[in-house]
């Protein structure tokens, strides 16, 4: 449920808690019948009213239609086995390809997206690479390093791994060191 659904179901939900007040109200006679009657007299044939009326029937239905709508499962990769199986998912794999990049020389800073097409999974990875590197040969590395070490690790092979070298930079993140 998103956050307009949220604050419509807020709104919507504090309304009715004021009309079963009043209907709590009327059923204990501490409000008079007249009141409540000449307010329902002051309703009747007001295309204002119909227009709330709608409005109230129209939020009904999102909200109940919001809470019926199912939540969207996050993409996984599932191993089946004797005992039963094993869900991994997308964001796992993202951090183990980040992880194996990041160590890999010449790799100043990596992004890594990961999707599921079908069966097959495909590594997308915006790096940052120095500028005494051999671009080409820490591309070839990174793209060899994630495939083997997703293929030992996780246990699937990657349909492909694309690498988009986005800067080359000699910027480190240095510690401040305490004299």
């Amino acid at each position: 449920m998103g956050i307009i659904d949220r604050i419509i179901l807020s709104i919507y939900t504090f309304l009715l808690a004021f009309l079963s007040i009043v209907v709590i109200l009327l059923s204990l006679r501490l409000i008079p019948l007249e009141v409540a009657g000449t307010s329902l007299a002051y309703v009747y044939g007001q295309w204002e009213a119909s227009l709330v009326g709608a409005v109230f029937f129209l939020v009904s239905i999102r909200l109940l239609l919001a809470g019926l709508r199912s939540r969207k499962v996050k993409d996984t990769i599932v191993h089946h086995n004797d005992i039963g199986d094993v869900h991994i998912s997308l964001t796992a794999v993202e951090n183990l390809v980040e992880k194996v990049a990041r160590h890999i020389r010449g790799v100043r800073g990596i992004k890594v997206k990961v999707s599921l097409v079908g069966q097959e999974i495909t590594v997308k990875l915006n790096a940052v690479v120095s500028p005494e590197s051999h671009v080409p040969t820490v591309a070839s590395d990174i793209q060899s390093r994630v495939h083997e070490y997703i293929k030992n690790t996780v246990g699937i092979e990657l349909a492909d791994v694309q690498v988009m070298v986005e800067n080359i930079s000699n910027d480190f993140k240095t510690k401040q060191r305490v004299e």
